[in-house]
Formats: structure tokens, sequence, C-alpha cells
């Protein structure tokens, strides 16, 4: 019996060539989709499962008072590590992180790398393996781990057990540590990114740290316990040395403390101040974009897959009406059918994983943060999710077609009155649907691609073009470097800062008489806001005439801050920092995006510090030369600073190099999505006007007889398609704008808003493309010599 079934599905099959071909491409391509999104949600969704301590793992981290509100922040301050033990009831394990970059000396190679300074307990929470040496040997102070990678890149070879190292420290003589153990470097999936590993009193000795000093903050302080109610009694115990941190730090002073899972860390951080531990899980917009696509293109394939299988049974209606005849039962054919469609299924299945293949590598080279991979051995899920797919795709796409067929009453069939094709309410409800998903896909592409253009263009309140970027360690390099490159002509402007517009801002709480507020601040230097092309629409900018009383006295502010305190003249407004600080409003610039497009433009003020407190050198060269420039800068930075690895950086790729790659990104994601889309829609359109012309070949020949001519055979053929393209583009382009509205609202606080337009093109287009796909075949059809169609079968 199975060997008949194979034999009858092969055939019927083989009959089919270009059926099969259709519905094995387009399942294939979706279900390489499919693939793609589920490697992208389980790698976003797994983050530090390597731990085996992973549900004993806890992190605390402190609250900040800004206004009243009790604000989480990520870090935690620094003695408090040692006294949370004795403290807390349960607690079995703890260890503060705090990540540092140096720069590592080989000879006359140079790299800057992470070092994590943690307790004696890290490595007993935390799975890092070490492959080579002893992993307590970080506890010496003399010793430290580094990982594998790092071991390749300094000495060649993985075990380097014993080698030593070469800190550079500026301003003081540089620190040789010997490799006691080579760990495995932290995957993409670990919240904790480091590649060195030394004890925290290394910290204290090597940065001039007291122990007992309130005012230092820990990137991380890690608890591990059995005990699940330490969620509620560990910030209560704690709370009593918020006053004492909050006494010293004014600025930012401690309210209390919070906790959270460490499985929790990765999908938390971005949504939290102060966070320093290294990775953070991908952005929601990262994993819904992908499902979005695969959905979409899964469900248009199986509507393709359905449509076609429905029309196509006209061919087998006597195969039907034989085997009813003799005995065969609907149970029997359905089950027949169905496997046929499961076996279809798991060829595009095959096909699919192969494309998946192709796909996957140029998908990881679109994020840089991610690295997903086809693997089925190693990945149980992935079997689980195959095997389901194929079960749902064979019944979502096969389901339908196998009962229907199944259901044809012999006596009908072998009569010869039942036809079976395209006219079917569901068939035309199917193509409706592809039609839709068609449309809506190229409002996603044409919007998102609008929203970039959009982007690129829109000022952002400053001069970003040609902007060259310099992070130094001290005041006397930046003031070193400036000296240096102020002279050349390629340099139009030069500023020394400490903060920076996307790099490097804080908040404070400043008061007026009748009122107070959290704004942001920026510690910048003489000649910054000219250097960004920064525009000052009332007062003035910091000048040298009045640098030292600016730098006393005078502060700049932006619009935002104006509003937030309603004042309608801001300059000459009289303002308190910290209940001691006093500062008058010299000027106001125009409002400028801080962070980009993701978050609103906050209060913004602007404090002039003396060129003793800035390390970092901002240059502005013209667009055109921004290559000469950074090469030119980099060569300074050699001759300068020859024991540390460069740090020049195009301020277009640090601080908006993101932005721009989320958009390219998504951008291509979409329009993928619409060029399937469309091209399945169009393949399926054209397979189902084939049908409807087989079925009414004589209906063509007899109005051809009686005179009707090409172009009202085309427009009858034509016209109840075009009515379903119609109505289907109106329903999708308006699904679309809305749909993709809300995605980019859940990206971006500033984007482009979707119209008419976004919704009118894609219309125009797919209602192009459907008139392409089917009138070469139903003008043929009705040029036809009528005698030829009367003869037709």
């Amino acid at each position: 019996m199975f060997k008949n079934f194979l034999k009858v599905t092969v055939r019927s099959l083989l009959k089919s060539k270009v059926f099969v071909f259709i519905n094995i491409i387009g399942l294939g391509l979706a279900l390489a989709c499919c693939i793609i999104a589920f490697l992208n949600y389980q790698f976003a969704t797994t983050f530090d499962r390597q731990h085996e301590n992973l549900d004993e793992l806890y992190q605390i981290s402190v609250r900040i008072d800004q206004n009243g509100s009790q604000v989480p922040y990520g870090f935690i301050p620094m003695p408090l590590g040692p006294l949370v033990k004795t403290e807390i009831p349960g607690v079995d394990k703890v260890s503060r992180l705090e990540r540092s970059w140096v720069t590592i000396k080989r000879e006359n190679n140079v790299f800057n790398r992470s070092m994590a300074f943690v307790d004696e307990d890290f490595l007993d929470m935390f799975s890092f393996p070490v492959i080579h040496g002893n992993a307590d040997s970080y506890k010496e102070l003399s010793s430290v781990l580094i990982s594998d990678r790092t071991a390749i890149a300094l000495f060649g070879k993985e075990n380097a057990v014993g080698e030593t190292i070469e800190i550079v420290l500026s301003g003081k003589p540089n620190l040789l540590f010997t490799v006691g153990g080579v760990f495995e470097e932290p995957g993409l999936k670990s919240s904790l990114q480091f590649q060195l590993i030394a004890d925290f009193e290394n910290y204290y000795r090597n940065f001039n740290v007291q122990k007992t000093d309130w005012r230092q903050f820990a990137d991380g302080l890690f608890i591990q316990s059995k005990d699940p109610s330490i969620m509620q009694t560990a910030p209560e115990l704690l709370k009593k040395y918020a006053p004492v941190q909050a006494e010293v730090r004014k600025d930012l002073a401690a309210s209390g403390f919070w906790i959270q899972k460490m499985e929790d860390v990765a999908f938390n951080q971005r949504d939290y101040n102060g966070t320093n531990l290294g990775n953070e899980a991908l952005h929601p917009a990262h994993i819904l974009a992908p499902n979005i696509m695969a959905i979409l293109i899964l469900l248009l394939a199986c509507f393709n897959f359905t449509n076609t299988a429905i029309a196509m049974s006209n061919k087998r209606l006597k195969e039907i009406g034989v085997r009813k005849t003799v005995g065969g039962s609907r149970a029997q054919l359905a089950f027949q059918f169905l496997g046929e469609n499961l076996v279809l299924c798991l060829l595009a299945l095959v096909m699919g994983f192969v494309f998946s293949l192709w796909l996957v590598p140029k998908y990881n080279g679109m994020w840089p943060n991610v690295n997903v991979q086809v693997t089925l051995l190693d990945n149980p899920g992935m079997i689980i999710f195959l095997v389901g797919t194929l079960l749902l795709t064979a019944l979502l796409a096969g389901g339908y077609p196998a009962i229907f067929v199944s259901k044809y009453r012999p006596v009908a069939i072998l009569r010869g009155t039942l036809k079976v094709g395209s006219s079917s309410i569901l068939s035309k409800i199917l193509l409706g649907f592809q039609m839709l998903i068609s449309v809506m896909a190229l409002v996603f592409g044409f919007t998102f691609l609008q929203n970039s253009n959009y982007q690129d263009s829109l000022d952002l309140g400053y001069d970003k073009e040609g902007l060259l970027m310099v992070q130094v360690d001290n005041s006397n390099e930046a003031e070193r470097f400036r000296a240096a490159i102020q002279t050349n002509p390629m340099i139009k402007e030069v500023s020394l800062t400490n903060g920076h517009i996307g790099w490097n801002t804080y908040e404070g709480t400043v008061k007026t008489e009748n009122d107070e507020g959290l704004v942001d601040m920026m510690n910048i230097g003489l000649n910054y806001i000219e250097t960004m092309g920064l525009q000052v629409i009332e007062g003035r900018s910091f000048t040298a005439d009045n640098q030292e009383s600016d730098q006393q006295n005078s502060v700049v502010i932006n619009e935002k801050m104006a509003a937030r305190f309603g004042w309608q003249n801001p300059v000459g407004q009289q303002i308190t920092m910290n209940d001691t600080l006093r500062y008058t409003v010299v000027g106001m610039v125009k409002d400028f995006y801080t962070f980009g497009l993701w978050v609103p433009i906050d209060p913004m003020m602007l404090r002039l510090k003396d060129d003793s407190e800035l390390n970092m050198v901002i240059a502005k060269v013209d667009e055109a030369q921004v290559g000469a420039g950074f090469d030119y800068l980099e060569t300074t930075w050699g001759e300068l600073i020859p024991d540390r690895l460069s740090q020049v950086y195009m301020h277009e790729n640090i601080v908006l190099g993101e932005a721009r790659d989320v958009n390219k990104n998504i951008v291509q994601m979409f329009l993928f999505l619409a060029a399937i889309a469309v091209v399945l829609s169009a393949i399926g359109l054209f397979t189902l006007v084939s049908i409807n012309i087989q079925s009414r070949t004589k209906e063509i020949g007899i109005r051809k007889v009686l005179g009707a001519s090409v172009a009202r055979i085309t427009t009858l053929i034509n016209q109840p398609f075009l009515i379903i393209v119609a109505i289907a583009s109106i329903l999708g382009g308006g699904t679309g704008i809305y749909v993709a509205g809300l995605l980019m609202s859940s990206i971006w606080t500033y984007h482009v808003t979707p119209g008419f337009v976004s919704a009118m093109i894609p219309i125009l287009v797919i209602l192009l493309i459907a008139l392409l796909s089917i009138s070469s075949k139903v003008i043929s059809a009705a040029r036809r010599n009528p005698v030829e169609s009367l003869r037709y079968e």
C-alpha cells in the first residue's frame, strides 16, 4: 500500500512540474526566512545561558534620587561589595566587576583590551571556562588571566601560560603581569565582556582608589544564593547604606538599592543608566522585523500553495471519480492528497534549509553583534522547530485542498458537469490575501526607505560632516595633540572637550527661584560650540575674553531647557546646581539631537571647563577630506603616543553609525520581503489566470465566433482579477501604513510619518506588476484561432 502511495505521489507531482517548481521555490524561500527568524529569536533570547549557576545569580544595583523619583541605575557603590555577605543572610558568593579599557604592549605592537577587576568568587559563580593554566591564579596580584583570542593576538598561540604582558599606564611606569591562565573569551551572547581578568585589589592599587571611598562606583555587583526570597529581602537590608553614599555624592545620591535576576540583565541594560557590563540583548525591533518578514512570506507561500493546489485539482477529476467509484473512501483520498502535500512541503523544507545556508552568513554580515549558525546536531531546538514547521506548513498549505478535493461527487465528475478552477470564492479570497500581503510588504519597504532618506538628511542641530574625534587619557595629551594639529591647513576648527554629542553627557538637578528639574549636562572647552556648528540663537557663546568668568559663572542652554523652565528670555536667568553652584545663562543654542533620533531631545546645559579638565580633541575638516584628515590624525597619534593603540574616530561612524546600520539593514530586510512577496503573488496570479483560461477555452472561442473583440475578451477575463487586486491593494496600503507607523515608533522617537504617498506608489507598482503578469497570457488566449479553441478538450 505504501509503495502504491509513493508511486501515485511521484507520478502526480511529475505531471505538474510547473506547479511543483513554483511551490517548492516559494515555500523554500519562506521556510528559509522562518529558519533565520527562529535562529535570530533563539540567539536574542538565550543570553548568559552558559552559566551553570544562572538560576542562583543576581545583580544588585543602586537607585538614584532624581527630583523625588527613584531612578534605577546599573552600577553600585564600590565599598558595598565586601559588606554584602555579612549583611544579607543566604548569600553564598559575592563578586564585584569593574571593567576598564587598558592598553597592552607586546614588543612594538599595542592592543586595546577590556580588563575585568573581580573578587575571588567570580569564576566560581560564572562559567567562563579556563582552558589552560590555573583558574585561581588571578587572585595573585602579579598574575592575570587572558582570553584565548588575546593570547593568540599577543603571542601567536593559545597556551600563553607563563608569558609576560605589559600594561601601559599614562603618567606611571608600565605594569608587568604573568599569564596564569587562559580562558575562553565570552561570546556575543554574554552580558559580561572582557579579555583579561585581574583581582579587584589591583584596581585599588593601580588607579589610586581608596577601598572605603563611597564616591566610587563599580560596574556591577553580583551575588549567588539558593534563596529566591532574596529578591525581596536584599534591597531592604542594604537600604541603610544609601545615606552613607548620598552624603558624599550629592550629584548621584543613592536613595536605595534594587536587584534583578542574572537571566534578565541582558534584556534590561538598555533601559537603565550607568550600565557598563559590555553587552546587551538585541533591540526589540531587531527581533520583531525578521519575525514579521518570516510570517508574512510563509503565509504568502501557503496561500499560493493552497490556491494553485485547488485550481490544479481540475486535472485530476477523472482519477478522483474512478477511485471513488471502485470503492475509495474520502479518508483515503484525503490521506493521499495530504501525503502528496506533505512530500511537497518536505522538498520545500530541504530547499529552504539549503537557502538558509546561503542567507544566514549574509544576515550575520548585516549585524556586527549577531552570529547565528545553522546547525542540527548541536541544536535540538532547531530540529524540533523544523519538524513542527514542516507539519504546520503541510497542514496549513495542504490541509484544505486535500479535504476540498476528496469531497467531490463521482457522478458529477464522470458526467463532466463538475469544473473546479480559479473562479471559486476561496481562490479569490486567497488571491486577495496574497495581494494584500504583497502591498503591505511594498509599503513596509517604501516607508522605511523614506524614513532612511529622511533621517539621513535631517538637520541634527549641528554640523555632523567632517568631524573627527581623538580620545586621550589626560589633559596634557589633549593639549599636545591640539598643538600638533592646529597649524595644519586641513584642520578648519579644533577644540578640546570632555563631553561630546552622542558620546559623554551626565545628568544633574538644577534649581531656579520657583522650580527645579533634571537636565543633561556636558562639560566642554572653548570653541567647542563653533567646532560642532551649534547655532547660537540668543545671547552669546563662550568666548576667550570671558573665559575665566564663564568657567565660574556661565552656562549655555538649549531651547528645550528654556521651554522646561518657561523662560521667554533665557539670557540672564539664574540657576543653582547642587545647592551651591550658581550660574547665569549667557546664551541659548538651537536644539540638537544629543543621542540621535532614538530618544527625545532633553533639556541640556553646556558648562565651560578649564583645559586641564579636558581629555578629548574634536577636529573639523572638509567633508571631502575626512579620509585624509583621519589618516593625518592617526599618523600624529603614532608620533605623540606610540605606546598605545590609536583612538581616533570618525564622528559619522562612532556616534551615528548604529542608527545608519539599523536603518540600512531594516530597509534591506523589508525590500527583500517586498521582492519575494511580489514575485510569489505574481506567479500565483499568473497560475490562476492560466488555469482560468484553460477552463474557459471553449467559451472564449464561442465569443470570438459571435464577434467579441480581443479587447472585450481581455477585459472580461482580467476584470475579476483586477478588482480583487484593487481591493486588496487599498486594504493592504492602509494596513501597511498603520503597521509601519507603529513599528517605526517602537524604534525611533523621530521618524517619517507614513502617508498617502507611502501607500499610493506601492499600490501603483502592484497593479502594474499584476497587469504585466497576466496580460500576455490573456491577450494570447483572446487572439487564439476560435477553431482551435472549439476543438480544445
